[in-house]
């Protein structure tokens, strides 16, 4: 599919990492797990272990922070002993609870670009997790006024992306999807029939990972900024 702006009518944003940054917060909670672990477990052990934990809960608890911290906490339970994970277990829900309210920080160039097109596209949030965390930073960023429509999926799939067109009685050719993830954002968009904007983030998760095509359909960009010459 060749990317056609003159089509587009409905801008979707992911949130997190497109919006404002997210990934680097986990990285950094991250270590001040492995950290707890002190000679147990290497900090590549401590990682493929939590890594595991966090795929094996997925269903269970889905994405977002409070999962994140029960899978460190189940992985502290499984390879400490009772009193060091208990001890663990208390830390880690310190460290839970200030990634959940940690200020939001805006990526450059969202405010600029959203206030660019709001009013001229229907501007739509699109994003995943937890619902009460996901609205949590859509309040604190400041940017609730600037979209049109909010919509939190429990995972992005070609059948959620189809549901949301259908939703917003848009046709898929007049979406474009900008995420920052191809696994979530773009191949299942483009897939429904959308057009995307991708742009590559320096964390990504290694759940969310993906290879990039050799001839990709879709515009790739640097900033948010940068799909505004090609819209106005």
């Amino acid at each position: 599919m060749t990317f056609n702006p003159q089509a587009v009518r409905f801008v979707c944003f992911d949130a997190d990492d497109t919006l404002w940054k997210n990934e680097e917060f986990y990285r950094e909670t991250e270590d001040k797990f492995y950290a707890l672990f002190d000679g147990k477990l290497t900090a590549k052990q401590a990682g493929e272990a939590l890594f595991k934990t966090e795929m094996g809960n997925l269903e269970t608890f889905g994405y977002g922070a409070k999962s994140f911290t029960l899978s460190m906490i189940e992985t502290a339970l499984a390879n400490l002993d009772n009193e060091e994970a208990a001890r663990a277990a208390r830390e880690i829900l310190q460290l839970g609870k200030a990634l959940i309210n940690r200020p939001v920080t805006l990526l450059p160039g969202t405010q600029e670009t959203l206030r660019a097109l709001h009013g001229k596209y229907h501007l739509s949030v699109v994003t995943k997790g937890d619902l009460l965390d996901q609205q949590r930073k859509l309040k604190n960023s400041g940017l609730l006024p600037l979209f049109d429509h909010i919509e939190i999926l429990t995972e992005k799939t070609h059948q959620a992306y189809l549901d949301l067109f259908a939703c917003l009685n848009a046709q898929p050719n007049e979406v474009l999807m900008v995420g920052n993830s191809l696994r979530s954002d773009i191949f299942p968009a483009l897939e429904a029939g959308a057009q995307a904007a991708y742009m590559p983030c320096a964390f990504t998760w290694q759940h969310e990972a993906r290879t990039e095509p050799e001839n990709p359909p879709y515009l790739q960009i640097n900033t948010l900024t940068d799909i505004l010459p090609v819209l106005l």
